[in-house]
């Protein structure tokens, strides 16, 4: 006989938190990501449900210039689309099992390589050419590569200097020498004759973004059926990769944001203190790519805070701070840099409080969209900061009383903001590279079938359809990961990103184009709600439904004939 021993039971590892093996949720953490889950649900869920009733959309007559239109939809026909959408996605359930058979290690990399192979296409075929702001950059950083600083001087031959009244652009916009320093470094090793090589840059980091967002939709959700929907609803999202021929910092923050995502949902799962180094060090070069992502650092540090409260893991605070003083001190230095190369000292900017006051004022283009109003200030001021935000709160002061003056005039301006920027399906993708010159003729090639023929027309039904189902799907999946009680520091990093864009773009200056960098962000939520809404149990609805069919059968019709004769 064997002797039993008695073996005492072994520890197992603290479960990570995600969607299938959550850690014990403190009230905190509790409190903290359902009001996030809340805002995130109202403001999507209206921005969906808008999406069936109207579309913005940039006026072909005033194309160069910017106007949305507030075009009514039929909403019979966009109910009809997405209704066929979703059956067709049904229909697929059929071929489950083939995917779930696929190795989803090459799926990501088959997505990684279509992104590029896609977007490769896009800006060699019409070699895009900087103009305004991105010119501005593309002129500083390509005469910095050779020592020349011109450009950072006064009332020298620079870009654009009638425009700034001869001052130079970095004194209305110092922060955007973070980008110029990064393209400064590209033109030293690839030459300054095109803006090409930032183009091509773009293109890799679209790729690596949207492998980022379906390795952070594995972390969170643990099920190859949601990473394998993120995968397809990914392959469908064209208009960051089309955005990519727009030589600004936009596509590479939007790229090293996602990823320092990655390694603090890593972080947050495991507490290895290791995983914070890449995070901090991709989010400091993602502002510097583009400074309005302080939208991350800011979320970062909301739940690096909710991390220690759940955790007691003080080492997280220690990072929080960190990252605060490296983000703002790197973009301090930068600018420092330049100022002593150049030999110039700049002013310091137009400030957030004329960014604000910019973002409520109407616009030619649509309410709280760009005007000159806080570059006017500013230069009107002399730039002298506290004169000139003295001024611009003068301002805030009277819309703030029209407001409340004339509640529905502020609704229906805030309505309207929020739907042009959210609302314009094609983010200005296609715009961006339309009205700008271009290195070849278009004429015969894709370039001119996207701007001008079928492609084009075909491509804004498409991001139409697209954006009304990612919204949807995004505002069930918020509804359900609360209903399901999945909502967590992880869960819920992504969505608050997208609630501080949301936000930032509500109060401050508004275009559709600062919104496309926070529409892939969307993917793994919807992502997860796609997977319930196909793969979901419909055992009750089924019966419900059998018992209806039933009904009829209680009220059998009495016959009224002839006898049955024996």
């Amino acid at each position: 006989m064997s002797k039993k021993t008695n073996k005492k039971p072994t520890t197992t590892a603290k479960a990570p938190a995600t969607i299938t093996g959550a850690q014990k949720q403190s009230k905190f953490e509790y409190i903290v990501v359902n009001i996030i889950c809340l805002f995130a649900f109202l403001a999507f869920g209206y921005i969906a449900i808008m999406g069936f009733f109207q579309t913005s959309r940039i006026d072909p007559v005033a194309y160069s210039a910017e106007k949305i239109l507030f075009e009514t939809d039929n909403l019979a026909l966009n109910l009809f689309f997405t209704a066929i959408f979703i059956l067709i996605l049904f229909a697929m359930r059929r071929f489950y099992d083939f995917f779930a058979k696929i190795n989803m290690i090459a799926l990501e990399i088959i997505l990684t390589v279509y992104v590029i192979l896609i977007g490769f296409i896009w800006i060699f075929s019409v070699t895009s050419i900087p103009a305004a702001d991105s010119a501005n950059i593309y002129e500083t950083a390509r005469q910095a590569a050779v020592n020349d600083y011109t450009s950072l001087h006064d009332f020298t031959n620079f870009y654009n200097k009638d425009f700034y009244s001869g001052y130079s652009y970095y004194n209305f916009y110092p922060f955007q020498l973070g980008f110029v320093l990064i393209c400064e470094f590209i033109y030293r090793i690839f030459g300054t004759e095109s803006s090409m090589p930032v183009q091509v840059i773009n293109v890799l980091a679209t790729g690596a973004a949207y492998l980022g967002l379906a390795k952070i939709t594995r972390l969170l959700f643990k099920r190859k059926s949601i990473e394998f929907m993120a995968v397809f609803l990914l392959a469908l999202c064209f208009q960051p990769i089309i955005f990519c021929t727009f030589v600004y910092g936009n596509i590479l923050g939007m790229s090293l944001g996602i990823w320092a995502c990655f390694f603090l949902i890593k972080y947050f799962q495991t507490n290895k203190w290791t995983f914070l180094i890449p995070c901090g060090i991709l989010l400091v070069v993602s502002t510097i790519a583009k400074y309005n992502n302080l939208i991350y650092l800011i979320a970062f540090v909301i739940m690096l805070i909710v991390h220690v409260v759940k955790e007691k893991k003080w080492q997280s605070i220690a990072f929080a701070v960190a990252i605060c003083i490296a983000t703002v001190g790197s973009s301090s230095l930068i600018i420092a840099s330049y100022e002593s190369r150049a030999g110039v000292t700049l002013a310091n900017g137009v400030s957030q409080v004329l960014y604000l006051d910019m973002g409520m004022q109407e616009s030619g283009r649509a309410p709280g969209w760009y005007t000159t109003t806080g570059l006017s200030i500013y230069l009107k001021n002399r730039f002298d900061d506290d004169a000139a935000n003295a001024e611009a709160w003068q301002q805030i002061d009277q819309r703030m009383n029209e407001f409340s003056n004339r509640p529905e005039y502020a609704l229906d301006f805030y309505s309207k903001k929020i739907l042009s920027q959210w609302n314009e399906p094609t983010f200005e993708s296609i715009w961006v590279s339309k009205v700008k010159g271009h290195e070849i003729d278009v004429k015969g090639g894709i370039g001119e079938a996207v701007y001008d023929k079928s492609l084009g027309q075909f491509l804004e039904l498409h991001f139409g359809l697209y954006m009304r189902v990612l919204y949807l799907l995004f505002a069930i999946g918020i509804y359900a990961l609360f209903i399901r009680k999945k909502t967590n520091i992880c869960t819920v990093l992504l969505p608050l990103v997208l609630m501080g864009g949301f936000g930032y773009h509500f109060l401050c200056e508004a275009k559709s184009q600062y919104i496309l960098t926070y529409v892939p962000l969307i993917i793994p939520t919807a992502a997860y709600a796609l997977n319930l809404v196909l793969l979901g149990d419909y055992s009750k609805l089924k019966k419900a439904v059998a018992k209806i069919n039933e009904i009829p059968k209680a009220f059998k019709p009495i016959k009224i004939g002839k006898k049955n004769k024996k």
